[in-house]
């Protein structure tokens, strides 16, 4: 049987912002040049009592602040989204969201926002003649008020920018959860990420009342209301089944509402699944929630500013024994374009919830001469430490390593040792934490000793845009010329969620040999492995083993080829 975590809720949403706004007092605060979220952290006293543990509360933090970075990496509204964080015991509550409502005189105004507002294809569809919030008559006929909540308002042009709290996200403490952004799929856990992001966006404007009273005193609706239909030209003003979304009227019914009625205590607002989804309404342990290419179309039409530029490989993670001499773990990468790109590069392995892990990185970057750039060991002792907090992804260990830095285009290296000749399982990973510059991470290649069960090679990266990205993946071994080097790599492409798309031994054998050689690299030799594909946005990881679970030194590499 299929095991569901606890719904999500709503929690009590704040009303006190829920009457018409008549003066507007800006509060003294930074002001936001693209989408900025800002975490307040209740006190770790408080997550204590809700259950957590020391390193839970540190881990738990670095969770939420990645969460928020799904959504400033794309999109890139001038504005301050501000959300508290805060815990209860037990596990009654996964996640839930209270969140402020500024209220709408009419419909008009509500259209001429997102009007006003729209940025790119979706916006035009969703207000044109043929939108879900078209010019014209008001859709809802009897009497009522609209809502929109805070952050929303802001992001709209109906609220200045400010710094006064937007909502706030409470979770479950008695939950058993993983926080770690490199293992979010791992049996009988929450995707502390997953239900971090769900709340985030309702407080963002992802949420409904459907007529409820909402404290108003008269039936009231949310903007994300007049998303829900029945078929072309046909709005389900319910909470009940056979409703889904749509921005362009109905004509294309995107994916299903959750049944309200039916799911007693659930949100109306929720996607009702099953398929893995950071906005469902309920779903399994063991299972990465990410965003998908629904949720950001709902993000954008919601008011949102979507990031439209190509495509990128984002970020891009290594996990292997890091061993001494020519076995510790060197991870490269190509940075494309004319403009430099500024990246956040991390060595971890305290913090890793596996056996054998690395104890204390080092972490080192080189050019494409060889010549050190930058050297960083515990990354609280980094002259730039506070660049470092600034990205939102500081390691969540102090005895793990980074380097904020800003590089030309050009080719790079990462190594990852141990303090002392230290041994264990460790990971690097790099970060693009400015992806709205004319530069990209095009190339990433990692190097290491693969042994057998989880000290294979893993290689993970994430496609960011709007777009899919076409790349061809290598496993090499015999070509690489390095004494020890794997006799007969073989290659698998694992999407966010640990499924199997593809697998290949021998590249030559592939039925996808043609896309191979048409790519310009397949790889040299005829035991080694490649894997050509298109990917759509989201996460992935390529897995290097040997045949017959030999061992030896082998490159996994990632190119981006469009």
């Amino acid at each position: 049987m299929k095991k569901f975590k606890p719904i999500r809720t709503h929690g009590a949403r704040a009303r006190v912002a829920l009457v018409a706004v008549l003066a507007l007092i800006m509060v003294a605060g930074r002001t936001a040049s693209a989408l900025t979220i800002n975490l307040t952290f209740d006190t770790d006293a408080k997550y204590t009592a809700a259950g957590l543990s020391a390193a839970d509360i540190t881990a738990m933090k670095a969770a939420c602040a990645y969460a928020a970075k799904q959504f400033t990496d794309r999109y890139n509204d001038p504005i301050n989204v501000n959300i508290m964080v805060t815990s209860s015991a037990g596990t009654s509550d996964l996640g839930s969201s209270n969140t402020r409502f500024d209220s709408v005189a009419d419909y008009p105004t509500l259209r001429n926002a997102f009007a006003a507002d729209s940025k790119t294809a979706d916006d035009a569809t969703t207000v044109g003649a043929g939108g879900s919030l078209a010019t014209g008559p008001d859709p809802i006929t009897t009497t009522h008020v609209y809502v929109v909540t805070r952050a929303q308002a802001k992001a709209v042009g109906l609220r200045p920018d400010d710094m006064v709290n937007d909502g706030t996200f409470n979770f479950g403490g008695g939950n058993k959860w993983t926080y770690d952004p490199n293992n979010r799929n791992v049996a009988n856990s929450f995707d502390f990420i997953g239900v971090a992001m769900h709340e985030y966006s309702e407080i963002m404007g992802r949420n409904s009342f459907m007529g409820d009273a909402g404290g108003t005193g008269m039936p009231t609706y949310c903007a994300f209301d007049l998303f829900h239909y029945t078929g072309a030209g046909t709005r389900g003003l319910n909470s009940g089944p056979g409703r889904s979304f749509s921005f362009d009227n109905g004509k294309t019914l995107l994916i299903a509402f959750n049944d309200a009625i039916a799911n007693k205590g659930s949100d109306l607002q929720d996607w009702a699944g099953p398929a893995p989804d950071s906005f469902n309404a309920a779903g399994p342990t063991g299972e990465q929630d990410d965003l998908t290419p629904v949720d950001l179309q709902t993000m954008d039409v919601l008011g949102y500013d979507r990031v439209t530029g190509p495509t990128v490989l984002a970020n891009i993670s290594t996990r292997l024994p890091v061993g001494t001499g020519d076995n510790v773990l060197i991870a490269g990468f190509i940075v494309t374009g004319n403009q430099n790109k500024k990246v956040i590069i991390r060595a971890i392995g305290p913090s890793l919830s596996l056996p054998g892990k690395l104890a204390d990185p080092v972490l080192e970057l080189h050019d494409s001469s060889g010549a050190l750039l930058e050297m960083n060991d515990n990354w609280m002792d980094s002259p730039n430490k506070q660049a470092i907090i600034d990205s939102t992804i500081p390691p969540n260990n102090p005895l793990e390593s980074a380097i904020v830095r800003s590089v030309a285009p050009g080719t790079y290296t990462a190594i990852e040792r141990g303090v002392g000749g230290g041994t264990g399982i460790g990971v690097v990973e790099a970060y693009d934490l400015d992806t709205s510059a004319n530069s990209k991470l095009a190339n990433i290649s990692t190097r290491g000793l693969v042994q057998t069960g989880d000290n294979v090679l893993f290689a993970g990266t994430i496609v960011v845009g709007q777009a899919s990205q076409k790349v061809i993946i290598r496993a090499l071994g015999p070509s690489t010329g390095v004494p020890g080097a794997m006799a007969d790599p073989t290659l698998e492409l694992h999407d966010g969620n640990g499924a199997l798309l593809e697998a290949n031994d021998n590249w030559m054998d592939s039925p996808n040999k043609q896309a191979i050689i048409d790519s310009t690299i397949p790889p040299p030799n005829n035991l080694e492995s490649a894997i050509v594909r298109v990917l759509a946005p989201g996460n992935y990881t390529a897995i290097v083993r040997g045949v017959n679970n030999t061992t030896g030194i082998a490159v996994v590499e990632i190119y981006a080829l469009n």
